[in-house]
C-alpha cells in the first residue's frame, strides 16, 4: 500500500448532500466507482506524499492559515459554473466552480487560500507541481467507458444536476487535510487508485462560523 495526502474544501451541508446524491445517481447508471471513493470535497491540492512525522508540522500549519481566514472573511461562497466533461483518458465529467467573491480571477477569498495552502506544502518540501487545480467537483471519474456511451454519461449527469435545483452558489464550510492508501505505487494523478481507494479525515478546520447546531 501507498500513502498519499490532499487537502480541500468542504460545501454547505444541504449543498454536499445534493452532489453526493447526484454522484449516486450517475456512477450507478454507468457501472463507474472512482468517484464515489472519495468524499465531496473540492480538491485545493493533487494528491502529495507527506512523512507521517511531517503531519503534526502541517497541521499546525494549516490551523494557522485557517484563523487568518477567519479573521479576514465573515462569509465565503462558490458560483457554480455548470457541467463539464473530460475525454482525454479519463472519461470523466465535473461540477465546476468559480470563486465568487474577487473582483479578477484568482483574488477571491478560496483561490487565495489556495495560494497560502500552496505555499505552506512548498515551505515544507511537499511539492505537489503544476498551477493551482481547478475546482471542481467529480461527478464520474476515470469511467473507461466507450466514447458514445461516454457522451451519453455525460448527458445524464447534466440532467441530473439540473433537476435537483441547486442553488448557483454556495458556503464554503471546512478546510480538511485527507489522508489516502491505495496500492497503486506510482501514477495517483493519473487515476492509478481508481479500484482500491480508502480515505479518512485527519484534520478539519471549520472555516466560517456553522449555520447547524
Amino acid at each position: 500500500m501507498s500513502t498519499r495526502y490532499g487537502i480541500s474544501v468542504t460545501l454547505d451541508p444541504v449543498f454536499t448532500a445534493g452532489l453526493h446524491r447526484a454522484r449516486q445517481v450517475i456512477c450507478s447508471q454507468y457501472g463507474c466507482w472512482a468517484a464515489e471513493m472519495h468524499s465531496v470535497h473540492l480538491p485545493l491540492t493533487g494528491y502529495f506524499s507527506c512523512p507521517e512525522q511531517e503531519t503534526p508540522s502541517l497541521a499546525v500549519i494549516l490551523e494557522r492559515i485557517v484563523g487568518e481566514f477567519r479573521q479576514e472573511h465573515q462569509e465565503v461562497s462558490l458560483e457554480t459554473v455548470g457541467v463539464n466533461s473530460e475525454t482525454e483518458g479519463k472519461g470523466s465529467v465535473f461540477l465546476e466552480f468559480v470563486d465568487g467573491d474577487g473582483p479578477y480571477p484568482g483574488t477571491g477569498a478560496v483561490s487565495l487560500l489556495q495560494a497560502d495552502v500552496a505555499e505552506a506544502l512548498n515551505r515544507l518540501n511537499l511539492v505537489v507541481g503544476g498551477e493551482s487545480l481547478p475546482l471542481r467537483f467529480a461527478l464520474l471519474q476515470y469511467s473507461g467507458l466507450p466514447a458514445q456511451v461516454f457522451q451519453s454519461a455525460a448527458r445524464f449527469a447534466v440532467g441530473v444536476v439540473s433537476g435537483l435545483n441547486l442553488p448557483s452558489r454556495v458556503s464554503v464550510s471546512e478546510l480538511a487535510l485527507f489522508r489516502y492508501e491505495s496500492a497503486a505505487d506510482e501514477g495517483w494523478d493519473e487515476g492509478a487508485w481508481a479500484t482500491d481507494l480508502s480515505w479518512q479525515i485527519v484534520n478539519s478546520y471549520p472555516l466560517l462560523p456553522a449555520r447547524y447546531p
